[in-house]
């Protein structure tokens, strides 16, 4: 069921109770995450806080976490899966859900109230409940009074019904989840619980900016649905108290992942939206580089250039010459309206970097993953140095530089496959970009790159490596920055199905799942067979 009133009938109930807090391991999570972390602090309530990287991890959190909790609140999990029954929990158990991954699961909808749903997409067409669940009755009892022929007429009537109950029934359910997509981002949700609760400060504004620009950046969401996500956290903005040690603004800023770290010539040469245009896997991709460098009027030695070492005026018209010169070589609009953390004495701190800068630690290729998720929590913080930031940024640049070395070994050496319906690409093991592209966050930040060099018009699978013979699959939808609903979800679990293969479902994501190696070739097979 869907909770009313969210301060109410839901975080005013945790007030004065210990909880357990499970969180997926994705940038707007962690977002999420520390807003509630903040909001626990301030009105002592005691909680333990568990990442989650899938289904399986889920149960085992809850089942070694779970004594002596009532309230269980999750955030981007278990909204896609039956939670009662999964988790087996006690009756008096109570679980807040706060998922952006759709659609939620019909059971999680109709529960009589152990399962509430912190917030409703109006996206999510639901089905009525009467038309998925029905009271079990023996068909072939009719009316006692009926005899010979009738009652024989009346047990073939309701199997008739029970039939067409039960055709309807599939069709709806095949319509609601045919395909995985994301909804409003949990970290604007839990924004809107800050604000409620009066406890709306800059570190909750700057958490909820972050987690909004994940959406945009990661292409999870349309773009007019990105704008529409923010217009709360706008007119919040507009409210703030002005602080003396931060202060998030809106601004127009270059759509370059870490420019300010870096230099503009790399971050060029690193932007997933803009190097698969300019075609830098080919032979004359410098030569189209460079020739956009010198009609933005920036010479190569200062385009090279640490950005903070730049000519002062360059910096001032970066965003002038990059509108200006994008259109001569087919590129997308290069600014947007950002989110900006300021600081005195710093330069402005963009959300799309902290994005990158949380997936880098998350998806770390040396950290493990619990001290990785700590470190992505520290890099939200507004006040004081912050050298988790500063490791994000780092881990996200060689990421990056994976990314667009394994984009332009695939593109310029046909590594790229198509299967029919589908495109797709196998990442081999023992390259030196396969250790960073072993998680799905950045495995596909380069399956959107090699995707966008390729028009992006039709699906594309992506497969990466992992221990013990076992490789990483996931799917991208065509066109997926226009329309980011994924059907690979349920076509992942037929082809599975199908094949008979030993397939790993347990991402909260549908589109992604795990399987042998040596039986990777008889699923995309199956896959085919099943697109075609």
């Amino acid at each position: 069921m869907f909770v009313e009133d969210i301060k109410n009938d839901f975080y005013n109930l945790l007030l004065g109770n210990r909880v357990l807090l499970l969180v997926h391991y994705d940038v707007d999570a962690v977002c999420a995450c520390k807003i509630l972390q903040d909001l626990f602090k301030c009105d002592n309530i005691s909680y333990t806080l568990v990442p989650v990287g899938g289904i399986s991890e889920l149960k085992t959190a809850y089942e070694e976490n779970n004594e002596e909790i009532k309230y269980v609140v999750l955030v981007n999990c278990g909204g896609t899966i039956d939670l009662v029954d999964i988790l087996q929990p006690e009756e008096d158990v109570v679980f807040f859900v706060l998922d952006s991954h759709k659609p939620t699961d019909i059971c999680n909808v109709y529960s009589d109230g152990q399962v509430q749903l912190v917030y409703k997409d109006d996206e999510e067409n639901i089905p009525n409940f009467d038309d998925i669940f029905r009271e079990d009755e023996d068909e072939d009892v009719p009316d006692e009074n009926l005899q010979g022929t009738e009652r024989l007429e009346a047990v073939v009537e309701r199997r008739r019904e029970r039939k067409a109950w039960e055709e309807k029934r599939h069709t709806l359910m095949f319509n609601y989840t045919q395909f995985s997509y994301y909804g409003k981002p949990s970290a604007c949700i839990a924004l809107e619980l800050a604000v409620r609760a009066s406890r709306c400060n800059a570190s909750a504004l700057w958490a909820g900016a972050v987690g909004c620009a994940t959406h945009s950046a990661l292409h999870l969401r349309p773009p007019a649905q990105c704008l529409l996500d923010a217009e709360p956290l706008n007119r919040c903005l507009h409210t703030q108290r002005h602080s003396t040690t931060a202060h998030v603004v809106v601004e127009k800023d270059a759509w370059l992942p870490l420019y300010r770290w870096w230099s503009v010539e790399g971050a060029l040469s690193h932007a997933s939206c803009f190097a698969p245009k300019l075609k830098l896997h080919a032979s004359s991709g410098a030569s189209r580089l460079r020739q956009l460098l010198a009609d933005m009027g920036f010479p190569l030695q200062q385009a090279r250039q640490a950005y903070r070492s730049m000519d002062v005026e360059l910096r001032r018209c970066l965003l002038t010459a990059l509108e200006t010169a994008a259109p001569k070589h087919k590129l997308p609009v290069p600014t947007r309206a950002t989110f900006l953390l300021q600081k005195p004495h710093a330069q402005p701190l963009a959300a799309l970097d902290t994005v990158y800068a949380i997936m880098a630690l998350i998806e770390h290729e040396t950290l493990p993953k619990a001290e990785g998720f700590q470190k992505a929590l520290s890099v939200l913080q507004v006040s004081g140095e912050n050298e988790s930031l500063k490791q994000g940024v780092s881990a996200a640049r060689k990421a990056l530089e994976a990314v667009a070395r394994l984009a332009h070994s695939i593109l310029s050496s046909r590594g790229l496959l198509l299967a029919g319906p589908f495109n797709y690409f196998i990442v081999q093991e023992g390259t030196s970009e396969s250790a960073m592209v072993k998680g799905p966050l950045w495995l596909g930040e380069a399956a959107r790159w090699i995707a966008s060099a390729t028009s992006g018009s039709k699906p594309l699978v992506a497969s990466s490596p992992l221990p013990n013979g076992q490789c990483l699959l996931l799917g991208l939808p065509p066109r997926y920055d226009e329309e980011p609903h994924n059907l690979f979800g349920a076509a992942f679990e037929q082809a599975a199905q199908k094949s008979g293969a030993t397939v790993i479902l347990d991402y909260v994501d549908t589109s992604i799942l795990v399987l042998p190696v040596s039986q990777r070739t008889q699923f995309l097979d199956a896959l085919t067979a099943l697109l075609a």
